[in-house]
This record gives C-alpha cells, sequence and structure tokens, in this order.
C-alpha cells in the first residue's frame, strides 16, 4: 500500500533529533547519523536537501554541524515530505501533469484516490516536528508492535 521512502523516514528521524537537542547548538552530522541509526552518506543528502529549503542550518569546520532553521512547532511533517518527495499522490492519475490514464476525468476510483491524498496530507499538515519530538521522548522503549499500530478502530 502506501510506503513513505526511506529517504523521507531518515529526514525526519533526522529533524527529531534535531528538535530534541535544540538547545545544543550545532548537532555533527555523525551524531545524528549515530543515534538515529541512519547511514552517514546516506544522511547527507537529506540534510543537505533540508538545508537547501531552509528548514536547517548547517556550517562546516570545527563547532559545525546542524540545527533546526526555525522553531520545530514552526515545522510541519508536510513541509519535510515536500522537501524529500515533491509532490506526492498516491496514484497517478491525481498528479496534473500526468494524463496517461484513459479513465483520467472519468473514472470513480479518482475520487477514492483523491480522498486518500487529502486524509494523507492533513495527517502531514497538522504534525509538527515538535510534537514527533514530544512522542518520541515519552516513548523510551517500543511500546507498540505494527500489528498494534495498525489495527483498525
Amino acid at each position: 500500500m502506501l510506503k513513505v521512502s526511506q529517504r523521507t523516514e531518515y529526514a525526519v528521524r533526522a529533524m527529531i533529533e534535531l528538535a530534541q537537542r535544540r538547545d545544543d547548538g550545532m548537532i555533527p552530522a555523525r551524531e545524528i547519523a549515530e543515534r538515529q541509526q541512519i547511514p552517514l552518506r546516506f544522511l547527507e543528502q537529506q540534510l543537505a536537501a533540508l538545508v537547501k529549503a531552509g528548514l536547517v542550518e548547517s556550517h562546516r569546520g570545527a563547532g559545525g554541524g546542524c540545527k533546526l532553521a526555525r522553531d520545530p512547532a514552526d515545522i510541519t511533517v508536510a513541509q519535510v515530505v515536500d522537501v524529500m518527495e515533491g509532490a506526492y499522490y498516491p496514484m497517478y492519475c491525481l498528479d496534473p501533469e500526468d494524463h496517461t490514464c484513459l479513465q483520467d476525468s472519468k473514472c470513480g476510483l479518482q475520487e477514492l484516490w483523491g480522498d486518500v491524498y487529502s486524509a494523507v496530507r492533513q495527517v502531514f499538515e497538522r504534525t509538527t516536528i515538535s510534537a514527533l519530538a514530544e512522542r518520541h521522548r515519552r516513548i523510551a522503549t517500543p511500546i507498540f508492535s505494527p500489528a498494534e499500530l495498525t489495527r483498525r478502530p
């Protein structure tokens, strides 16, 4: 089904790490990689994109590293997803640039995929990096299994 890319997962985890350590000043990428168990080379690519988007600040050299460019309460998951994924649609028929489907604009499924897109987007837009960092702080050890997190109400 819908899966978030590893690139986005790592970017969000890096943002959580930076939010949790906001008062520590500049955090070296190596420390973020070690604490979040992300390959350093891969993380550096995600951080470069986040810097370019203005979500993270980065400085090289002694005492260098990364930090959030603004308050984590003002950064949403949607902003991070947009940087990492660009336009993110559950089905190609929702992409305004893609009209390869012969049923384009004539299919009842298109409305379903639009509802899925809207629901996911709303969660991403209302969830801040600050809120995720707080969730992360509360959970010292995993208390939910994947099956518990995804079961239907």
